[in-house]
């Protein structure tokens, strides 16, 4: 298991109240450590089809669109 650390965070108070109800007498620690763990796992996900769509590209595509960006 990954070292765990402790720190302060600000929340809105609607999210916090949320997460309070969901967790019940369980762990907020928890609850908020497994929301990071998917919004990262989301990000690493979008960032993985980002990097194949643009390998599969064509170059001349992209450098005719890119010319027609920066002539604006």
């Amino acid at each position: 298991m990954a070292a765990k650390e402790t720190v302060s965070v600000t929340v809105d108070h609607d999210l916090l109240d949320h997460a309070g109800q969901r967790v019940g007498t369980g762990s907020l620690s928890a609850y908020v450590n497994e929301a990071l763990a998917l919004k990262l796992q989301r990000e690493r996900h979008r960032r993985a089809l980002w990097n194949t769509k643009a390998a599969d590209a064509d170059p001349d595509h992209v450098a005719r669109m890119m010319a027609h960006v920066e002539s604006q």
